[in-house]
C-alpha cells in the first residue's frame, strides 16, 4: 500500500513549508469568516490542504501508468509509477538477466526517470515476498489502513505548523494579529490620529484604565462596521501607539497611559529582584525547611510550598523587602488569588479591610509582586512581620487587604543602624498595634543609610557567606543567650541583598561557623570564621 508522506513525522519536521497556496487559502478563510480566526483553526486548515494536495498528486500520478512492483514483468517502452520516489514517472528503456542466491533468477529493468539524466535499475519478475509488492485483490492502492485526520495530525505536529505559519503570516502586510488570532488588514476600520488623541484624553479625564469598548461612544467610527470590527481596529491602533499600555488580564484589552503607570510597576524595585545563589536543598536542616514554608517568600517555589491551588483567602507574614517596597509578594500560595494575565502588569483594586477605602494596586506577575501598599503600611504603622489577611471578592480584580489589630503597645524590636559602612543592631521600643511574627520583625533607623550599605555590598561583590558572617555577630549581641532565630537572620540578610530563605538556610546547615541551638535558633563561632 502507498504510504502518504503527510502521515509521517519526517514530512512535518523536515519537508513542510508554508506555500503561496496555503496563504491564499487562509486569506479566503478569514475573508469568509469576517472575523479573526484562531491559529489552531488556521493550522488545521493548512494541514488539511497539504493532505488533500498529496491525495490529488497520488491520484494524478497513478493515472499515468501502473505502479511498479518487483514481482511483475515489464516491457521496453512501458511507463511505470514509482511511489517510493514520490510517485515519479519512469520509462523502461532496456532489460537484462539477474540472479540472486536468495531470490534466484529475475530480470533487471533499466529505467529513465522523468527529469533525471542517468538511468536507474530495478528488479522485475522477482520471486518471493517484497515490501513493494501488493497482494492480489488488495483493492484500491490509495486505501492504506487508518489514516490520521487533520485534527489528529494537528495534535501530533501542530506546534511545528503553528510556528512556521506564524512566521509566514508575520511577513505579510495583509494579515494582522490579535493575540492568538489573525485578521485581514483590509477589513479593519481606519483609526485616525484624532481618534487616538481622544482616547488619550479619555484616560486622563477618567483617571483610570479603560476597556476598548469604553472609547467607542466618543469616537466617530463608520456606522456600517460591526462593533467587533471596530473593537479589533481600535485595539490594533492602540497597541501600535506607544502612548498606550495594555494592562488587561485573562485575554481582555484594558488600556492605560504609559506615562501614568507608576515606575515601580514598569521597573521592579531593586529590593525585589531576587539574587540567583546556587545551593543544594538536600543539605538544608529539616527544621529549617519547616521555617522556610512559614516565611512564604516568592523565591520559594513549589518544591518548597507544594503545588499551587485556587483559594479565596489566606494569611501571610509581611517580609522586609515588600514592607520596604510597599508591595505584596506573589508566592505559590498567594498567586492564585489574582487573575491570570497575558501582559506583564495590570491594575487591581485593593480594599482596606479596616476602613473600606479603595486603593489603586498593580499586579506584576513576571516579577512576582503587587504594588500600591506603601502608604497603607505607613498609615496603619505596620511593622515587618505583620500577619496580613488577603481575601478575594466576587470581582477577581478586587482584593481585600487587612490585618489583625491589637491594643497599641510599645514593644522591643531589633533596629538596623548603618555605621561606618556596616550594619549594627539595637533593641528599641516601637509602637505596634497589630498581630505580627516577632522573629521576622526588624526595623531600620535611616533608610537612605541602609541603602548606601546595600550599594557597597553589591559594588564590592560580597558573597552571601560574607554578608552572613558580618551580620550574625551583631545580631547575637541583642540576645543574653547569644542566639538568633533563623527568621531574624533571613530578615537581616534581606536588608542588604534580596535572597530567599533557601540559600541562607543552606549555609546555616553546612558552614561549621554556624551552630544550631535548637528551636530554630543559631549561634556563631567566630573562631571558625
Amino acid at each position: 500500500m502507498i504510504q502518504r508522506r503527510t502521515q509521517t513525522e519526517s514530512y512535518w519536521q523536515k519537508q513542510f513549508e508554508v506555500t503561496d497556496q496555503d496563504i491564499s487559502r487562509i486569506y479566503d478563510l478569514i475573508l469568509d469568516a469576517g472575523a479573526p480566526v484562531g491559529m489552531e483553526a488556521l493550522a488545521q486548515e493548512v494541514i488539511s490542504a497539504h493532505c488533500q494536495r498529496e491525495e490529488a498528486l497520488i491520484q494524478a500520478e497513478l493515472n499515468r501508468g501502473p505502479i511498479y512492483q518487483p514481482k511483475n514483468r515489464y516491457e521496453v517502452g512501458q511507463d511505470l509509477i514509482f511511489p517510493a520516489l514520490n510517485y515519479v514517472l519512469g520509462t523502461v528503456v532496456d532489460t537484462r538477466p539477474g540472479r540472486n542466491p536468495e531470490y534466484g533468477d529475475f530480470q533487471v529493468i533499466q529505467v529513465q526517470i522523468e527529469g533525471e539524466e542517468g538511468l536507474r535499475e530495478f528488479a522485475s519478475e522477482l520471486q518471493g515476498p517484497h515490501k513493494l509488492n501488493f497482494e492480489d485483490g488488495g483493492g484500491d492502492l490509495l486505501i492504506e489502513g487508518e489514516q490520521l485526520s487533520p485534527a489528529e495530525l494537528y495534535e501530533e505536529y501542530g506546534s511545528i505548523v503553528v510556528e512556521e505559519l506564524g512566521a509566514a503570516l508575520s511577513e505579510r502586510s495583509e494579515f494582522v494579529q490579535f493575540g492568538d488570532s489573525w485578521f485581514l488588514e483590509d477589513l479593519l476600520v481606519p483609526i485616525s490620529v484624532g481618534n487616538l488623541n481622544i482616547a488619550e484624553a479619555l484616560v486622563e479625564i477618567k483617571s483610570r484604565p479603560l476597556t476598548t469598548a469604553d472609547f467607542l461612544p466618543d469616537l466617530d467610527l463608520p456606522e456600517e462596521a460591526s462593533e467587533e470590527i471596530k473593537l479589533l481596529s481600535l485595539s490594533g491602533a492602540l497597541a501600535a501607539d506607544e502612548r498606550f499600555d495594555n494592562v488587561g488580564d485573562s485575554g481582555r484589552d484594558i488600556w492605560y497611559l504609559r506615562r501614568l503607570t507608576p515606575e515601580p510597576v514598569v521597573t521592579p524595585p531593586k529590593r525585589l529582584v531576587l539574587e540567583s545563589v546556587p545551593y543544594d536543598r538536600e543539605q538544608i536542616d529539616e527544621s529549617l525547611l519547616l521555617i522556610e514554608r512559614e516565611i512564604d517568600d516568592e523565591g520559594s517555589g513549589e518544591e518548597v510550598m507544594g503545588a499551587s491551588r485556587p483559594l479565596y483567602r489566606t494569611s501571610i507574614s509581611l517580609i522586609y523587602p515588600h514592607w520596604r517596597s510597599g508591595t505584596l509578594p506573589l508566592t505559590v500560595r498567594t498567586r492564585r488569588l489574582f487573575p491570570e494575565a497575558t501582559e506583564h502588569h495590570f491594575p487591581i483594586v485593593l480594599i482596606d479591610g479596616r476602613t473600606g477605602n479603595r486603593l489603586q494596586g498593580w499586579v506584576v506577575p513576571e516579577a512576582g509582586y503587587v504594588y500600591g501598599l506603601k502608604e497603607w503600611y505607613e498609615r496603619h504603622r505596620l511593622p515587618v512581620g505583620t500577619f496580613l489577611k488577603l481575601e478575594r471578592t466576587r470581582d477577581p480584580r478586587v482584593l481585600t487587604v487587612d490585618f489583625e489589630p491589637r491594643r497599641l503597645k510599645s514593644l522591643w524590636v531589633p533596629v538596623a543602624v548603618a555605621q561606618g559602612g556596616k550594619i549594627t543592631f539595637q533593641m528599641r521600643k516601637t509602637a505596634i498595634a497589630c498581630e505580627y511574627d516577632d522573629k521576622l520583625t526588624i526595623g531600620e533607623e535611616n533608610s537612605l543609610e541602609i541603602d548606601r550599605v546595600w550599594d557597597q555590598v553589591h559594588n564590592r561583590g560580597e558573597s552571601l557567606l560574607q554578608t552572613m558572617t558580618h551580620l550574625l555577630p551583631e545580631l547575637l549581641k541583642l540576645s543574653p543567650q547569644a542566639t538568633v532565630h533563623a527568621k531574624t537572620i533571613y530578615s537581616a540578610v534581606n536588608l542588604l541583598r534580596r535572597v530567599p530563605p533557601g540559600p541562607i538556610f543552606a549555609l546555616l546547615s553546612t558552614e561549621p561557623r554556624f551552630a544550631p541551638m535548637g528551636g530554630g535558633y543559631w549561634t556563631f563561632d567566630e573562631a571558625l570564621a
